[in-house]
């Protein structure tokens, strides 16, 4: 059976990954270790554990140490997933400041630029003036003007 894959809001499943535990023996160890004195400090033991606690300790040490293992490779996927979306992003940006750049080249070599921008800044002049006439400061009116162009621009 392929592995199970589910994309959550922030979270890849990679279901199981493997159809068996994966074991590596030094993360067992550490893990079985790590147990084996906390049990004994727990169960005010000295020496070596019965073997049936062991027995139960080297299980829960595999079982922990194959979901660690899992958990690992699980975070680093989902690493590599976020490390593909920002190249994607980062492209898709790059296109469109390539267009960006485009226009504005296109627009800077029009022999009508100077005359349009010199028609907004009058028609922003004739707002500001409208705004001043209305009973606003020329501060708060020059506020407006600019909240305007900036809300304009999104």
């Amino acid at each position: 059976m392929p592995p199970r894959r589910e994309i959550t809001r922030s979270r890849i499943a990679l279901g199981p990954l493997t159809p068996r535990p994966v074991t590596i023996k030094s993360v067992e160890d550490a893990i079985r270790n790590n147990v084996e004195t906390t049990v004994k400090k727990q169960l005010s033991l000295a020496g070596a554990l019965p073997a049936d606690v062991k027995e139960i300790v080297d299980s829960a040490a595999r079982a922990a140490a194959a979901t660690s293992i899992e958990l690992a490779v699980t975070r680093a996927t989902e690493e590599a997933a976020r490390d593909v979306g920002r190249k994607t992003l980062l492209d898709r940006f790059d296109d469109k400041i390539k267009v960006a750049a485009g226009s504005l080249t296109h627009i800077s070599q029009s022999g009508e630029v100077d005359e349009v921008l010199k028609r907004r800044s009058e028609l922003l002049a004739k707002k500001r003036a409208a705004l001043v006439a209305a009973g606003f400061s020329n501060v708060e009116a020059m506020q407006i003007v600019l909240a305007d162009i900036a809300a304009r621009a999104h």
